[in-house]
């Protein structure tokens, strides 16, 4: 399992940069005649396009090259839907994160766009094991959108604390709770019909080996309240995440099983909400822990992972 990830995530970047040539039309084909005199008729590769604003949705998420997020509070700590038990983690965690796209995009004149990401979280319980230690997360991923709406990405992630660094300690007796790993991500994200979702696949290098997937769908309800000027949309997502290997050895299966709602409160003049700079986001999630739960036990000889949490939460940011 995990050679055959290693193999696949080498041969995304390649795969990335492979453009289907366009469809030949059938039938005559006409040629109009065209002006090069005028200014402006061909635009900059890195101009941002801005959709018509008759339509009910603002200008796309991919205008915005960065993004400061604040995860104000999340009342349980979790990984990919998978959540501790009171004994490591009983007052939920804060975090802020942040994610760059440099303003080239045709890295090695393949099309290319890198992204440099990072988040630093407090765990708020200091006298529990993961809570002694701030967690946080560097990354860097290299990307594409290979169909409309769909990117891919192959990236590296250095992480520190929290569940992996603790599991890292325990099981294969790293220093400083340090992990790594190679990641490759499908994204997808239609903001006119309202459907998103990801897949990801994940490889450990470091501290933690093994693989590791997450897997999402979701719908955005748009309108779902509308009063004046303000109005709310409704986000509902479903995934599972499962590992094979990664959190020790024998532990194969699904971590675990997870529903998600959230409503996302807009104004129509694009000042918050939706696409807008600003956002502000409530929501509430349903874990159930998958098949791992007991072999995590057996390895670890602890029940580190619960079996069942509803986690409620509240996220802001920033686009620029």
């Amino acid at each position: 399992m995990k050679t055959l990830a290693i193999l696949l995530l080498c041969a995304a970047v390649p795969a990335m940069a492979v453009v289907a040539p366009p469809p030949i039309p059938d039938g005559p084909v006409t040629y109009n005649s065209v002006s090069y005199d005028a200014p402006g008729d061909i635009p900059s590769p890195d101009a941002a396009i801005t959709p018509a604003a008759t339509g009910p949705i603002s200008a796309s998420s991919s205008e915005y090259r960065g993004n400061i997020g604040l995860n104000l509070y999340t009342s349980n700590y979790q990984v990919r839907g998978m959540g501790v038990t009171n004994r490591y983690s009983c007052h939920g965690w804060s975090s802020v994160r942040a994610s760059y796209i440099p303003g080239s995009r045709n890295l090695f004149n393949w099309g290319l766009r890198q992204r440099i990401s990072g988040e630093f979280g407090i765990i708020w319980d200091a006298k529990n094991y993961l809570g002694d230690t701030p967690l946080f997360n560097l990354n860097y991923g290299i990307g594409k959108e290979i169909f409309p709406n769909l990117v891919a990405e192959i990236g590296y992630s250095l992480h520190r604390g929290g569940m992996e660094g603790a599991f890292a300690k325990w099981q294969h007796h790293v220093p400083h709770r340090f992990t790594q790993d190679l990641n490759l991500t499908l994204t997808f994200n239609d903001h006119q019909r309202g459907f998103f979702g990801h897949g990801l696949m994940g490889v450990g290098v470091y501290g933690l080996t093994g693989t590791f997937w997450d897997f999402e769908v979701g719908y955005r309800f748009t309108d779902v309240v509308s009063r004046g000027s303000l109005g709310v949309d409704l986000e509902l997502s479903g995934g599972l995440s499962p590992s094979f290997g990664y959190w020790g050895g024998g532990v194969e299966g699904v971590d675990a099983y997870r529903l998600r709602a959230a409503v996302v409160p807009y104004h129509k003049d694009g000042k918050f909400g939706r696409d807008a700079r600003l956002y502000f986001r409530p929501w509430i999630q349903f874990s159930w822990a998958g098949s791992n739960q007991s072999k995590i036990r057996r390895a670890l000889y602890s029940g580190a992972v619960d079996s069942f949490q509803t986690t409620v939460g509240v996220e802001g940011g920033y686009q620029f």
